[in-house]
């Protein structure tokens, strides 16, 4: 019997792999199968115009809206409409920003108006009058402290306050040579408060056991003792206050004396001294301090100049005329 041959591996394996290419050729329609593995591999042509601006849109996680901020920060001061609480005026250059420290609640932004070489640091208020409570008062305080601390002040009086933008800009050119001027002579100063204190008793006894002759005579009525112990104390508190003055002038630029504040005070008094000079002062009202116990110091700042400018913005209703200014001496 004639023995049949068997095909070796290799012509099983083409034939194997040839049928279903003979059959993948004979077939017009692909399979779904097959179309879907052969689609995963190229790569797939450009989408039509249409179809693209849609996927894009489908595609692109939609940005959320921003939230909703105040528009005291969000809009530009030029902006910014309605009254305009002065705060000060400085000579500066670049950008100004002192954020919100300004008045109200939560505070204003204090913003910078600038004319020429001069700026003026105002925020925005919802009237033209400004009523002095306590949060007002320390706001205003607070915001001088603040410029203090890089920039020479000129300040102004609490509760000043102009119509808009424009009128703080008509200000500044009105008084442009004026301000300037003033600011010049304040550049790099400060002032220092310094109040001294006395209890008139103590003074007077003290008096008495240092000087024998201050005592009650013989005979004498006491209400005469009394007229002539008080003299002579006015007369040593006097004598001391002005010693005091002397020793700290040559530290100042300027000094200023206001009336005492009740009984006890002797010395109302205020420095404009330069910032570097202020730890020396400082050290010199502490030698004072410790060389007397009949006296108690009460030593402050620094502040903005308020003793040594006068500023009248000359501001009634609307109108304005040129403010006056000047050191005071």
């Amino acid at each position: 019997m004639p023995r049949t041959s068997r095909p070796s591996s290799k012509s099983k394996t083409s034939s194997r792999r040839g049928a279903p290419a003979r059959k993948a050729a004979s077939t017009s329609k692909p399979s779904r199968r097959t179309a879907t593995s052969s689609e995963a591999r190229p790569t797939a042509p450009p989408p039509r115009s249409g179809r693209a601006k849609r996927n894009t849109v489908k595609n692109v996680p939609k940005a959320k809206a921003p939230r909703a901020k105040d528009p005291r920060i969000t809009r530009p001061p030029e902006e910014l409409a309605g009254p305009h609480y002065l705060h000060g005026v400085v000579r500066a250059e670049g950008p100004l920003d002192f954020g919100a420290i300004g008045l109200g609640m939560p505070p204003a932004r204090v913003h910078a108006v600038r004319e020429g070489g001069l700026v003026a640091l105002v925020s925005a208020v919802p009237a033209r009058v400004v009523d002095p409570t306590r949060a007002n008062l320390l706001a205003h305080q607070r915001a001088a402290e603040v410029v203090l601390r890089e920039h020479t002040l000129l300040p102004v009086a609490f509760g000043t306050v102009l119509g808009s933008e424009a009128e703080v800009r008509g200000f500044l050119r009105a008084s442009q040579d004026v301000l300037t001027g003033v600011l010049k002579a304040l550049e790099g100063k400060v002032e220092l408060g310094l109040k001294v204190l006395y209890h008139r008793e103590h003074l007077a006894r003290r008096m008495e056991l240092e000087d024998p002759s201050l005592r009650r005579r013989e005979n004498e009525a006491e209400a005469e003792h009394e007229r002539r112990l008080g003299h002579a104390v006015e007369m040593r508190a006097a004598l001391d206050m002005a010693a005091m003055q002397e020793g700290l002038r040559p530290l100042a630029s300027a000094t200023r004396t206001d009336a005492p504040i009740g009984e006890r005070m002797l010395l109302n008094a205020s420095f404009l001294v330069a910032r570097d000079e202020v730890p020396a002062f400082e050290a010199r009202v502490r030698m004072l301090a410790a060389r007397s116990d009949l006296y108690a110091f009460r030593f402050t700042g620094p502040w903005a100049p308020y003793s040594f400018v006068d500023v009248r913005l000359g501001l009634d209703g609307g109108g304005q005329a040129p403010p006056a200014s000047r050191p005071a001496g």
